[in-house]
């Protein structure tokens, strides 16, 4: 453990050192957690529409999804879990 708040780097990076460079980059933070987390690029449309729903971070949900290790065909369990983690 490094004590870095993982988040709060991909926020620097997105918010902060893309605007600053010359050509536009594709490294989006919740693409970028799929492979983190290691879930499907499939979760991620039903992903945002969760946490839009639940008011939660995707980014959250993707973790947790991973933790899970849910596999590709287990979409309808991304509500399922946003919805336990706004219940928390």
């Amino acid at each position: 453990q490094t004590g870095v708040d993982f988040y709060k780097i991909m926020d620097v990076a997105e918010d902060l050192v893309e605007p600053l460079m010359h050509r536009p980059q594709v490294v989006r933070n919740a693409p970028f957690m799929l492979g983190y987390a290691g879930v499907y690029s499939s979760f991620l449309l039903h992903t945002y529409r969760a946490a839009e729903r639940f008011n939660l971070d995707p980014r959250d949900i993707l973790t947790e999804l991973g933790r899970r290790r849910l596999v590709g065909g287990q979409e309808d369990m991304i509500v399922d879990v946003a919805y336990q983690l706004a219940n928390k």
